[in-house]
């Protein structure tokens, strides 16, 4: 469950300080999607049909939104035509009444005052997959991307649209105004590329799948035999291998009849196969090159720029030239980079270098986050997140770094409501520097104490719902909430050399030193909060969902701090091992968790919940996914005997972040019912199910709950 979504499961993150390995993905199967059913978005504001007053969570959910769920440099949440005049992009927008999606392709203007305008739906909204432990297919829950590919002559675009049983190829032609569909394929498109002639539509696909899932219905007649494939967590059937190869393929974009795939088709489906060993951004132009690359193969090396001029390097020796994470040449001689900073990489910096003339000088520094970012005739274009505002497209210029918003789709999100928020930066008991947001009620003085709630586990772009997007940051603080939005605090582990992931992990566990790094962290944040005279300590609530629900498990069993919790993640145990894959629970042991029940009894009793002794009950509310919540049963009931506050919910259809509008909906509202109920005596006029008060109402008066 130490999963980090952030661009889509890195090992490696743009932050050369924090490592999050994608344990968690692997609590998923069985993808779900939500049928857009050809409903095509509309960019037309609806602000008429908002009632004035504080943001709700109604407004949070229907935000327009494109892109994926991660914030990463590399990320594609927008495709820029060649001539770097208009950008395309995929949009999407919840409804939870009708359990539905809208879904467009737009084309942006970037320059003049042209306006954005809508070509065609984007399909369906399904959930991403992944492939690890050995097999494929699980699902990450976050909705898969749609990938985007302008013609070299910028006259046509080609790009995927995915649904439930199948992925197809689309091309618009901008001279006709005509979209039409080329290919359909029973597995994933996963790689899109013209020819650099323009002659041939390229794309990578793993069409072996389908064989694989024939042949495990065929052994299915005579019964599978328990083996690595299952994933019994969620299915009673074994999942197909994830070593199935990808196969390239051509088609004419006219016709869609398929092509013979040429040499050059594998250098346009994967551009630069001649770049600098372990770089993670290049950029050419003429004999110039520039690229950033780790100094070292450790997990927490510094991304460097490197700069070469025909075949002389030119080393960049100022501070400015480490955590670099994009770069582009506007001239022959003018090198505009991108670059983290601060405390775990909570600042986005871009600095203009001109080499061998002068020092790289600062165009922008900020903590709004700018990722996914082009150059573009503009300058810079990037999509954009600050902590009030949703994802939105602005021009950095290279010349001074002022932006200029290009493209927001929601203009009719009521921002100018937003709470109060504040950046915090603090160091814990060792010392060791985190960050996190503290989002106050938009009218609070400092007049009064107000209940606390922790939410995790990154503290960057727009602060909605915290990782997994399941609490709502802004509707909370609007019901009188102070909410911290914590990031995640980086451990290194104190040896003098380059460290792996597998030893990386291994360190990480002894004596749960990550874990304690954290909650050292969270304890120093709460202290200082009640010192000031913000918070009231009796009324601290911790929510988490995947590595984030570890975190509040862990706090849980070895503090006192917290009156009340939620949980979308649950939870560790000794019996978590036995109902996951084998090459999960191998992992795991590899990591340092027990082999064995005898062997882990002294880890259990401080890593797991259920198995700890002493802990104090605290309202406590499961909201799992139908894919995840076997795994907290063994919780569940255990600390349900025990008489705890404990309520739990299943959302069919989810994988490890949920999908389906109606479902974020019922999340969002009832972690926020749920809080309310616990810290201030209300109840909503309009809860999420009728019987919810009555049962907890009965859970009140069942446990004699401290703080209340």
């Amino acid at each position: 469950m130490r999963a980090h979504l952030k661009a889509a499961y890195q090992i490696r993150t743009a932050s050369s300080h924090a490592v999050r390995i994608c344990i968690a993905a692997t609590f998923l199967l069985l993808a779900p999607s939500v049928r857009a059913e050809s409903l095509r978005c509309s960019l037309l504001a609806s602000a008429a049909k908002r009632t004035l007053g504080p943001i709700n969570t109604d407004d949070l959910i229907r935000i327009r939104d494109f892109g994926g769920a991660g914030l990463g440099a590399r990320s594609e949440p927008f495709a820029l035509s060649p001539d770097g005049r208009s950008a395309a992009l995929q949009l999407r927008q919840a409804d939870p009444s009708s359990d539905t999606y809208c879904t467009a392709m737009v084309i942006v203007p970037i320059t003049g005052s042209g306006t954005p305008s809508v070509f065609d739906d984007a399909g369906d909204i399904v959930a991403a997959t992944s492939s690890r432990y050995g097999i494929s297919g699980l699902p990450l829950g976050i909705p898969k991307q749609a990938i985007i590919r302008w013609s070299p002559d910028g006259r046509f675009l080609a790009y995927t649209k995915f649904f439930s049983d199948r992925s197809e190829i689309w091309i618009h032609d901008f001279a006709l105004h005509v979209s039409s569909r080329k290919l359909v394929s029973d597995v994933d498109i996963e790689r899109l590329a013209w020819s650099a002639d323009g002659a041939r539509l390229l794309y990578e696909s793993r069409p072996g799948l389908t064989a694989a899932r024939k042949a495990i219905a065929t052994e299915g007649l005579s019964g599978f035999r328990f083996d690595e494939r299952f994933w019994p967590l969620s299915s009673d059937i074994p999942m197909p291998p994830a070593d199935v190869p990808l196969v390239a393929r051509a088609v004419n974009p006219s016709s869609g009849a398929p092509e013979s795939l040429q040499e050059a088709d594998k250098v346009a489906l994967h551009p630069d196969p001649d770049r600098p060993a372990s770089s993670t951004a290049l950029a050419r132009l003429g004999n110039t090159m520039a690229w950033s690359a780790p100094s070292d193969d450790g997990l927490f090396s510094p991304m460097m720029l490197h700069v070469q001029v025909g075949p002389n390097e030119l080393p960049c020796t100022y501070d400015a030239c480490s955590g670099v994470t994009n770069l582009w040449w506007i001239t022959h001689e003018l090198l505009v980079f991108q670059r983290r900073a601060g405390i775990d990489g909570s600042l986005t910096q871009f600095y203009a270098w001109r080499p061998r003339r002068d020092r790289p000088r600062l165009l922008l520094a900020t903590t709004d986050a700018l990722f996914g970012c082009r150059e573009g005739g503009e300058g810079i274009i990037c999509a954009q997140e600050t902590s009030v505002s949703p994802r939105h497209l602005v021009a950095v210029s290279a010349r001074n770094g002022s932006r200029r918003v290009i493209f927001d789709p929601n203009p009719e999100y009521p921002a100018a409501e937003a709470g109060i928020v504040r950046r915090l930066e603090w160091a814990n008991a060792a010392g060791v520097k985190t960050y996190g947001d503290l989002v106050l009620p938009r009218q609070y003085r400092g007049d009064r104490r107000l209940p606390l709630v922790i939410v995790q586990y990154e503290s960057r772009g727009f602060l909605r719902g915290g990782t997994g997007d399941e609490y709502p940051i802004q509707a909370l603080a609007a019901h009188g909430f102070a909410v911290l939005s914590f990031n995640r605090t980086p451990w290194l582990p104190e040896v003098d050399h380059p460290v792996g992931e597998d030893e990386y992990l291994r360190l990480s566990m002894e004596d749960f030193a990550d874990r304690r790094n954290i909650l050292s962290s969270l304890t120093s944040i709460i202290g200082q909060l009640d010192r000031d005279g913000v918070i009231d300590p009796a009324r601290v609530a911790i929510t988490g969902q995947s590595d984030g629900a570890v975190t509040a498990t862990f706090a849980l069993t070895n503090t006192r701090l917290f009156a009340a919790a939620i949980l979308s993640t649950c939870c560790e145990d000794a019996a978590m091992l036995q109902q996951s894959a084998e090459g999960y629970e191998d992992f795991y042991v590899r990591m340092g968790y027990p082999a064995n029940r005898e062997a882990g009894r002294e880890f259990w009793r401080i890593g797991s919940l259920a198995e700890a002794d002493g802990t104090k009950p605290v309202p406590l509310l499961i909201q799992a996914s139908s894919s995840e919540f076997r795994m907290g049963l063994a919780t569940y009931r255990e600390l349900m005997r025990r008489g705890w506050p404990i309520d739990m919910y299943v959302y069919p259809d989810e994988g490890h972040v949920k999908l389906h509008p109606a479902h974020r909906s019922a999340v969002y509202r009832r972690s926020l019912q749920w809080l309310d109920f616990w810290f201030n005596d209300r109840k909503s006029a309009n809860p999420v199910d009728s019987p919810q008060y009555e049962r907890w109402e009965a859970l009140r008066h069942s446990v004699r709950v401290p703080g209340n």
